[in-house]
């Protein structure tokens, strides 16, 4: 079971004694090949230097200081340091423009900001007079150029800036970290994190130390952290997910966390690090699983053979592992995929939004696991998740520990536990209509079976009625359509004054340049082979198979290709890969618009 700790001083001074002299972060520098790593002593003595020169910027108890990076160790120092004063960290993503940067600096009355490079102090400056309560940007990275309101983590730590430096002593750190603790309460103020603002203007998530250290042992008490294990982070720990179960939850078990330089380099760099366990999102698992079926296709005509016929073996004998065919297949197959992961995996987590079924199987029929859950960011955030001894697919699991779940009238999913909110900062009204009774609110709908399981069957607010008066969900719609090997994005389109239901839908570009070649088609560009008739109709065809299971007032009646994917650069695509449906809607207003005059 896990420990029981009263604030996150108190856990951070655990967590250095238990690594002691041994690597706790490792990382790549930008051009280097050899892993560089911190102890947990050296990361007390950096994080408490640090909070030592905090004192220069007269910061108190019941501050605020933001943090714009990448995830690295610098994130680690900075955030324990802010812990240690008592002032809440605001995560915020690299993404985010200057403008959402100034909102939620503004909204947050953050006093310091720390950034990881040139390009993102020059976000912040640009809006840096418009932050009266902002004093000083820390930059992670050497500054490229000078200026009064930037100085260098480097600085800091060195003391450069602090009027009466005295050499590190180990022993003063303790003595400090302790008395730090002594003054800290579980319901203390730990983070204020913006959610991603899907459907509206984000809000500031308020967690106390009580709400994530509940759920850091909520999610250790459901599945096993051991201190030989490796975890490879690659999520942006601006994201609640990756804090709690890829930050807190490894450094409470004494596990090793290595961090890639983006995901780009994941793919290397996971056979590199081997972990052993990996938190994503479903649309890794997606692309992993879109990627192998076409590396399959382009193997030598026996060892293709061979290959699929293997991959039909583990889908036929998934439950049954110790079946003789599916060893076969294991050894000869499988086994070569999963070093292409490490070959060290023991699961899986996949959260942040929903994960297919048949993904999940396809990955456990060659042998790797995936624990699929749910949560949100008000909730720190996981609320359940399945079990190594008792996963079933197309659910999110049962319940974590101490962990209430009940299922409203309207079939909304409430949440109860220590886990839950403070609430939304200088927001009482979306509070109080989203936490009643200590009751979460979550906007999702679902079901909960005999045994427990959880299942999300749709979000309120894609439930919409249509203008014939039949409510469908545009959830449903979408994860059907996204079934076919062709299609990677879908967005559908339906509202009270429109008669049928349309979409816009982003195509596997590698898939649609295959047709392409297999119908000779001759084209210049991407944009030309998305409006080509032949396509059109190839996709037609495609999306009419799909829809048989669908309602007839619930099939896409109009549809267009883009030659653009939904991204996180273009504003379309949250951080964590959710649709900005308010985003894209207003961006291609002209064509859904389209799609409905009447010709």
């Amino acid at each position: 079971m896990g420990t029981i700790y009263k604030n996150f001083t108190e856990f951070f001074i655990e967590a250095v004694k238990r690594y002691s002299d041994k690597g706790i972060l490792f990382w790549k520098e930008t051009s280097g090949e050899k892993y560089d790593s911190v102890s947990g002593n050296k990361l007390k003595e950096y994080v408490y230097l640090l909070s030592q020169a905090f004192e220069q910027f007269g910061l108190k108890p019941g501050d605020n200081a933001a943090i714009i990076s990448e995830s690295r160790f610098e994130w680690v120092a900075a955030d324990f340091a802010c812990i240690s004063k008592n002032i809440a960290t605001v995560p915020v993503y690299t993404s985010m423009t200057s403008e959402q940067i100034r909102f939620i600096l503004e909204h947050s009355e953050s006093r310091i900001c720390f950034v990881s490079n040139s390009l993102l102090t020059e976000k912040v400056l640009a809006v840096f007079n418009e932050l009266p309560n902002l004093k000083k940007i820390i930059t992670f990275n050497k500054p490229e150029y000078l200026s009064e309101n930037v100085i260098s983590f480097e600085e800091l730590i060195c003391g450069k800036i602090l009027r009466n430096k005295k050499p590190y002593n180990s022993a003063e750190a303790d003595e400090y970290f302790c008395e730090a603790s002594k003054h800290q309460k579980p319901d203390d103020l730990l983070t204020i994190i913006y959610t991603s603002g899907t459907t509206g203007v984000p809000k500031g998530v308020c967690l106390s130390h009580k709400n994530v250290l509940a759920n850091v042992k909520q999610c250790t008490d459901s599945f096993p952290v051991l201190q030989e294990d490796k975890f490879l982070s690659f999520l942006p720990l601006a994201h609640t997910y990756e804090r709690t179960g890829g930050y807190y939850v490894p450094l409470s078990k004494g596990a090793k966390i290595y961090y890639a330089k983006n995901i780009e380099t994941l793919s290397a760099q996971i056979q590199e690090v081997k972990p052993t366990i990996v938190l994503a999102v479903p649309q890794l698992f997606t692309r992993i699983q879109t990627r192998l079926l076409k590396n399959v296709e382009q193997l030598p005509a026996i060892k293709r053979i061979i290959t699929k016929q293997a991959l039909k073996t583990g889908k036929k004998y998934r439950e049954n592992k110790s079946n003789l065919f599916w060893k076969i297949a294991n050894k000869k197959v499988f086994s070569e995929i999963r070093k292409r992961t490490g070959g060290n995996i023991k699961f899986f987590i996949s959260g942040g939004s929903s994960l297919n079924k048949d993904t999940a199987e396809f990955f456990d029929s060659i042998g790797l696991l995936i624990l699929k859950g749910y949560g949100m960011t008000e909730a720190s955030p996981v609320i359940s998740v399945n079990r190594l001894e008792n996963n079933i697919f197309g659910t999110v699991g049962k319940a974590l520990e101490n962990v209430e779940i009940k299922i409203a009238e309207d079939g909304e999913i409430l949440v109860n536990g220590d886990n839950v909110m403070l609430g939304y900062f200088k927001n009482e009204k979306d509070t109080d209509e989203i936490k009643i009774n200590g009751w979460l609110h979550t906007g999702d709908i679902g079901q909960i079976d005999g045994n427990g399981f959880l299942k999300i069957t749709d979000r309120k607010k894609t439930l919409i009625k249509t203008a014939g008066g039949k409510y469908i969900s545009l959830t449903h719609i979408e994860s059907t359509i996204e079934q076919s090997e062709y299609i990677e994005q879908v967005i559908s389109i339906a509202s009270d004054d429109r008669h049928f239901v349309t979409a816009l839908i982003v195509p596997n570009f590698d898939m649609l340049k295959n047709i392409a070649e297999k119908l000779r088609i001759k084209y210049s560009s991407v944009n030309e082979l998305c409006i080509n008739d032949v396509i059109q109709n190839f996709y037609e065809s495609e999306i009419d198979v799909l829809q048989r299971a669908l309602a007839k007032y619930e099939r896409i009646r109009k549809f267009v290709l883009l030659d653009k994917p939904f991204s996180i650069e273009s504003g379309e695509l949250t951080p964590t890969l959710k649709l900005k449906r308010k985003v894209i809607e207003a961006k291609y207003k002209h064509i859904i618009d389209d799609f409905y005059k009447v010709k």
